[in-house]
């Protein structure tokens, strides 16, 4: 009778068990290759940068923007200035920057703004895949060795 109650015992704990785990995993993150009609069209608002594999801190994130249209033109704020480019990517995620296009507004600012806008702006030019994850709700900017990083949330369109 003992030995019926220890077997009894054990299948109830290996079922408990079994069940502590269901429903506990995340969902994966999945990531696509952009493309313009993913990525153009919206405003992104820098969410996290970095540079060399170090995270970047930014204060006033939302002074941070990139848009584009399907033409190739970006435009975005880079904290104290505004910047505007070209550019196009492929339906594989590529990224290709005219950078003869790219230019940037010069006002001046707060020392610690100056240093995260130059951050930002000698970051984006090094980009060369784009990405979207979470359904298309956050943009990444990278470059391959994944030493640039740039993620975004969309705000608006």
């Amino acid at each position: 009778m003992s030995r019926l109650i220890l077997l009894w015992l054990l299948g109830a704990v290996l079922v408990v068990g079994g069940c502590l785990g269901v429903g506990t995993e995340e969902a994966p993150v999945v990531q696509s290759a952009g493309n313009m009609n993913a990525v153009c069209g919206n405003k992104w608002q820098l969410t996290r940068l970095r540079v060399n594999g170090e995270a970047v801190s930014v204060a006033e994130a939302d002074r941070f923007t990139f848009l584009c249209n399907l033409d190739g033109n970006v435009m975005g704020k880079s904290g104290i200035n505004t910047y505007r480019g070209s550019m196009q990517i492929t339906d594989n995620g590529q990224l290709l920057w005219d950078t003869s296009s790219f230019a940037s507004t010069k006002m001046a600012g707060p020392d610690a703004l100056m240093q995260q806008e130059n951050a930002y702006l000698r970051a984006l030019s090094g980009t060369r895949q784009a990405f979207t994850k979470s359904g298309g709700a956050r943009l990444i900017l990278r470059d391959a060795a994944g030493d640039i990083y740039i993620e975004y949330v969309k705000v608006g369109p």
